[in-house]
């Protein structure tokens, strides 16, 4: 069954301090019904802005902070979502904490689970490239040590010297280098896919994906979420 989330209703005992309001004038209401709308069709950027213009003429509206928090979460923000929940957390009512701590809960634990496939990506794609560009380094110099013989060789000859001095430079360098070479380019290729998917894991910190929801108007005091 999807799971409901209502800043509007209340089970429990009121929020945990008198300083915030579940009244919204006109203005803000206006631009409440703005935001959900925004967000009904897809636009989670415009969403946001008439939140915060809600936020400018109810500064102590109590759903204020989770209503951010369920838009950041849509809009797959990670940190910002943790951020509003335990921003609204002091002014919610026992059954809305409980809803605010298991979503706190289950972001962090993506988030840890993020972090570490980050770690585990940088480490191996550092060592994967390193290697690629060794290989590489070693191929080039392969190449070098032949041309310098076969100059070598080629000096020598043009001097007349036997070929007891200067040995004539065979092809195993070259084919030991071209080798080498080719798996260097595609070591180091595999390491900065690595490297790449680990700078998307690192984004993901911040901004996580939790699937399609669908934000609903609620009265005046706030809006819901349905996963």
């Amino acid at each position: 069954m999807p799971a409901t989330v209502r800043a509007a209703e209340q089970e429990g005992p009121g929020p945990s301090t008198a300083e915030t309001s579940e009244a919204l004038n006109d203005q803000a209401q206006k631009h409440a019904l703005k935001a959900v709308d925004h967000f009904n069709k897809g636009n989670y950027v415009d969403a946001e802005e008439e939140f915060r213009r809600v936020a400018f003429y109810a500064p102590n509206w109590r759903p204020m902070h989770y209503n951010l928090a369920v838009l950041a979460e849509a809009q797959g923000k990670l940190g910002t979502a943790v951020s509003e929940y335990q921003a609204f957390r002091p002014h919610a009512s026992p059954d809305e904490q409980l809803v605010v701590d298991q979503r706190i809960d289950e972001l962090g634990r993506r988030r840890a689970r993020i972090a570490s496939a980050y770690k585990r990506q940088v480490g191996y794609g550092a060592g994967v490239l390193t290697f690629g560009l060794g290989a590489i380094g070693g191929s080039a110099a392969m190449f070098v040590i032949h041309v310098q013989r076969k100059e070598a060789y080629d000096d020598a000859q043009a001097e007349n010297m036997t070929q007891m001095d200067v040995e004539k430079p065979k092809g195993g360098l070259i084919a030991g280098g071209y080798w080498v070479g080719l798996l260097g380019v595609m070591m180091a290729g595999v390491g900065v896919g690595l490297l790449v998917q680990a700078v998307k894991s690192k984004r993901k910190l911040d901004s996580i994906a939790v699937g399609k929801g669908r934000l609903q108007w609620a009265g005046g005091a706030g809006v819901r979420l349905i996963f």
